[in-house]
């Protein structure tokens, strides 16, 4: 299959994520694929995977010389590739690949791939560009697809369900036998290390974490917590300051970004996700869960359909410390119930989550597609 992924954005997220992994698995898989992006960290990411990728486009604006010049440049690759598949993956950038196709690719599948935690807008436009320009929907959820059936009202046998994937392989138990991350950060092997890896943002829900933190604290001694991730909105200074009202500073480890990330996680005990929003594919919980990790996670965005409470983790509510901290304490004061929900983390990321499935899923759902518009 020749393939067009198009992704209008420079920034790192969940969206750009799947956009890359599928456009890299899929060229692993023999397909001609070419990354339609501008310059910015996803296009970083393609030359460093060997993505072919154009960088011209540009569609986050609202300047009509500029989209017309985005028009032309559609036009001619799309002239120019011969595409089976037009994959779009962001929301300012889902319309005009649709329309360009319409008149320049009739025979091209135009597909919208919907992994943004936001549901999609039910104005009229939108509503039009989908039921009109845009021949199915990709989603990378359950409540993803919901999400376009409720709102924009498309039908449901038009939206496939293809999860995103983790690499098993860069991320797995095995990992730390050489990690020597919790002799860097001073925890002994007798104490149990929790681990939230999510940038510093209110949405991520660390004042939930330390006010949950500080109650496990209270019953057992012999834990900590590592914060790994960048600044955002909120800094460490004030995650220290929280902890320390809280009486937990001692017990607090602050990390910013880290290369080996995939050794960090081998080396902590629990995983933690403490989002109040957000968590449109939960990368980190994918992590943690091909690394053989149990995981705590509240009843965010996809969470609840990548853990499998009371089997490879708890699913809580969000905003609720209580029930955070009884969480925790259950797989705290518990070895070998922490031994059996990472051994199930770790199935469930190799059966569900890897790459080769996700790569196999997109090709199915990909052929389905073309031999429903032969058949018509």
């Amino acid at each position: 299959m020749k393939i067009i992924q198009i992704l209008n954005s420079p920034n790192w997220s969940a969206a750009s994520n799947y956009c890359i992994l599928a456009s890299k698995e899929l060229l692993a898989m023999g397909h001609e694929v070419l990354l339609v992006t501008e310059p910015g960290i996803p296009f970083d990411k393609a030359i460093e995977y060997n993505i072919p990728v154009n960088n011209k486009l540009r569609l986050n604006h609202r300047n009509p010389r500029k989209f017309l010049q985005a028009f032309k440049l559609l036009k001619s690759l799309f002239k120019e590739f011969k595409p089976d598949i037009i994959s779009a993956h962001i929301n300012e950038g889902a319309w005009m690949p649709g329309l360009v196709a319409k008149y320049v690719s009739p025979d091209a599948i135009v597909a919208r791939i919907r992994t943004d935690i936001d549901a999609p807008k039910g104005h009229f436009v939108n509503r039009y560009v989908h039921h009109h320009w845009v021949d199915h929907i990709i989603a990378g959820s359950n409540l993803h697809k919901k999400n376009c059936h409720d709102v924009l009202d498309y039908p449901n046998e038009k939206i496939d369900v293809v999860y995103g994937g983790v690499d098993t392989n860069l991320f797995n138990p095995q990992n730390r036998l050489n990690s020597t991350f919790r002799t860097e950060v001073g925890v002994k092997n007798d104490e149990i290390l929790l681990g939230l890896v999510a940038r510093l943002s209110p949405v991520k829900g660390h004042k939930f974490l330390i006010e949950a933190f500080s109650e496990v604290c209270k019953i057992n001694k012999r834990v900590k917590l590592a914060c790994i991730g960048y600044e955002s909105e909120l800094s460490f200074d004030w995650l220290k300051d929280l902890a320390k009202e809280y009486n937990v500073a001692d017990k607090l480890i602050c990390v910013g970004r880290r290369n080996d990330i995939e050794k960090v996680i081998a080396d902590i005990d629990i995983g933690l996700i403490s989002s109040i929003g957000s968590e449109a594919n939960t990368r980190a919980g994918l992590e943690y869960m091909a690394s053989g990790k149990p995981v705590v996670g509240t009843s965010v965005g996809v969470i609840p359909e990548v853990i499998v409470d009371k089997v490879t983790g708890f699913v809580v509510p969000h905003s609720n410390s209580k029930a955070l901290a009884e969480a925790i304490l259950k797989l705290v004061q518990n070895n070998a119930m922490r031994q059996l929900m990472g051994q199930s983390s770790r199935h469930r990321a190799e059966q569900v989550f890897s790459l080769k499935r996700f790569a196999q899923d997109m090709e199915k759902t990909y052929r389905s597609l073309l031999e429903r518009k032969t058949v018509k």
